[in-house]
């Protein structure tokens, strides 16, 4: 046998300085004079004990914390589309005049109101306009230029007109503003397309209304 097979194996038996063997009983004693609880004694079954509840509500924590997580997924936009049922509801009850009504002003006005409160249903929720008005500075962060023209009215670098409005979710930009750029009064003659600015790897279908 090799003397060193009764090294670190469970159950051997420890020797002395001077060569005498600890027995299981006697090491159990040292442990306990250095603080570690006897196995078998009460202390170590209370540990014990303790070491299984905390093991099961860990295990309860982490079943817990994957349902929250995905609920979350699942309907964390229940409160913004709770907002828009209620849109929904008056773009209806609109809808229902189209054909009662032989004057289109009643009609006209209450689109314009289902328009202002799904506006103001998004701004409660964080969404907001990119100013894009005519003389605005060109932001790229902001902007997507869709065309540089000559202007005698614009400095080089000022928007002219916005063709499709941009919006921002508190402070991430969801969707830039499609815009046209002023290159001053004394371009080169010619009209640029698509210069760029935020989300200019994007195309943005002017026609499909999105």
């Amino acid at each position: 046998m090799n003397p060193n097979d009764n090294d670190n194996k469970e159950g051997d038996i420890e020797l002395r300085e001077n060569g005498d063997n600890y027995s299981g009983e006697e090491e159990e004693i040292g442990q306990e004079e250095k603080g570690v609880p006897r196995k078998g004694g009460k202390d170590y079954q209370d540990l014990y004990q303790k070491y299984i509840r905390l093991a099961a509500d860990f295990e309860n924590y982490k079943k817990r914390l994957a349902k929250e997580k995905a609920d979350v997924i699942s309907y964390g936009n229940e409160e913004l589309i709770k907002a828009l049922l209620n849109v929904i509801d008056n773009l209806e009850r609109a809808l229902d005049h189209v054909d009662a009504e032989e004057d289109p002003k009643p009609l006209i006005e209450g689109v314009k109101l289902v328009h202002k409160q799904f506006l103001s249903c998004l701004e409660k929720f964080g969404v907001q306009f990119v100013d894009a008005s005519p003389g605005q500075e060109f932001d790229p962060r902001l902007h997507q230029a869709i065309e540089r023209v000559e202007s005698p009215d614009f400095t080089p670098g000022l928007i002219i007109s916005e063709m499709l409005r941009g919006y921002t979710l508190k402070d991430r930009l969801l969707r830039p503003a499609l815009v046209v750029v002023s290159k001053g009064a004394g371009g080169a003659g010619e009209t640029d397309q698509n210069q760029g600015g935020a989300g200019s790897g994007d195309v943005f279908d002017l026609t499909d209304g999105d």
